[in-house]
């Protein structure tokens, strides 16, 4: 009875020894996850910032001769913003929550530094073209670059526990393989003699 009770204890503690960095890494994925969602709102915000920006701004300067593009024929403002299919003006979509079924943090990553990568690039191409037309430049008081940093460590941080947690699992397992074999040898050559006594 006692070697049975001490078996039970092993097998309790180690599983929890397999999933408490388990558990962890589960919350720290759901705060990954928030966070990138919090910071593509945001990054949803400034947008719609910027687009009433432009509007504003095309309202007084949007016959304004400016260069569209390097060595090309100048154009009025508003046909620069015409030929470029007004993606400059239309608000992009933002997925606010991805699926539950995706659990991986790098994939909110990606997402997120996709949405960040658009959000600079049409920044930096409304600017040019309003500092070309004279027009004042969009200036927002809140800078997103430092979250983003900080979702990038975090990523990094959860990615290096999850190789960890990993490595520790198939350790365990294999030191768990092992000792049930010896177990099974030791214990099959104990009845052998205890027969033969």
């Amino acid at each position: 009875m006692p070697r049975i009770l001490i078996i039970i204890c092993m097998i309790l503690a180690g599983s929890v020894f397999l999933t408490w960095p388990g558990m962890a890494l589960d919350s720290q994925t759901d705060q990954i996850k928030e966070t990138a969602r919090e910071i593509r709102l945001q990054i949803s915000q400034l947008d719609l910032q910027l687009k009433e920006h432009l509007r504003k701004a095309l309202e007084e300067f949007g016959d304004r001769p400016v260069e569209c593009a390097p060595n090309e024929a100048r154009q009025s403002l508003s046909d620069c913003i015409a030929e470029d299919g007004d993606t400059l003006t239309h608000t992009t979509i933002t997925v606010a929550k991805v699926s539950k079924q995706d659990d991986d943090p790098l994939g909110d990553l990606k997402d997120t530094e996709e949405r960040f990568a658009l959000f600079t690039e049409q920044l930096n191409k409304t600017n040019d073209l309003l500092a070309s037309a004279g027009a004042t430049l969009y200036r927002s008081g809140f800078d997103i670059t430092p979250e983003m940093d900080q979702l990038r460590r975090n990523v990094i941080v959860y990615v290096e526990r999850k190789q960890a947690n990993d490595l520790r699992t198939k350790q365990a397992l294999l030191i768990a393989t092992v000792a049930i074999i010896l177990i099974a040898i030791f214990g099959l050559i104990f009845a052998v003699i205890r027969r033969f006594r």
